[in-house]
């Protein structure tokens, strides 16, 4: 009879991705990850031969899932449709927002990764990059495009992520007024 594996990538991948949301990238290794699982430290082993190896698939995972939800709507050149894609995504996926909160811009894997896993990585960078490409069109300075659909909406949301609290309703309407604030003079200095 074969013994089907009660644990597989996803479930270790989903722990790492909880561990550095909850405790921070400092705090993922092999053995928290395994306590989360709930499985044995041979387990993780045997999916992944490193730390750096697992929390690499989960920044993929989490980087993946925020281009295809939030910054494919960048490219259709609507500004507040990605300011309020990113809230809802906030939303929905609070664990994934804590991660990237958690990895600012990368974690760093020391060079410890194959050469697979890297250039999925880089490749992963380059398809987020091509999006914000796309709604540089609009012809709005990259600074001010980055302060509105990134820096602005995550320096609001931030505060209720890191304290685990429901984002009010409230931060819609403010950041609308920010982005429309910022989109009119950006569109004011540019004639």
């Amino acid at each position: 009879m074969v013994r089907l594996a009660k644990f597989n990538e996803n479930h270790f991948i989903d722990s790492a991705i909880t561990v550095a949301a909850q405790c921070g990238v400092a705090a993922v290794s092999m053995s928290a990850i395994a306590v989360k699982a709930g499985a044995p430290i041979g387990s993780v082993y045997h999916r992944f031969d490193s730390r750096n190896a697992i929390l690499a698939r989960a920044w993929l995972r989490v980087k993946s899932d925020f281009r295809e939800e939030v910054a494919s709507l960048w490219g259709e050149g609507d500004t507040w449709a990605g300011v309020h894609g990113l809230l809802d995504w906030c939303r929905r996926k609070p664990v994934y927002a804590r991660f990237l909160l958690q990895c600012e811009d990368s974690p760093d894997f020391n060079g410890g990764l194959d050469e697979e896993l890297q250039a999925a990585l880089e490749q992963e960078q380059a398809a987020l990059d091509a999006c914000f490409s796309r709604c540089a069109t609009t012809g709005l300075d990259h600074l001010v495009l980055k302060f509105m659909l990134i820096d602005a909406p995550v320096a609001v949301v931030k505060p209720y992520l890191t304290q685990d609290r429901a984002i009010p309703a409230s931060v819609d309407a403010m950041l609308r007024a920010s982005h429309d604030a910022v989109r009119g003079w950006a569109a004011h200095t540019t004639h």
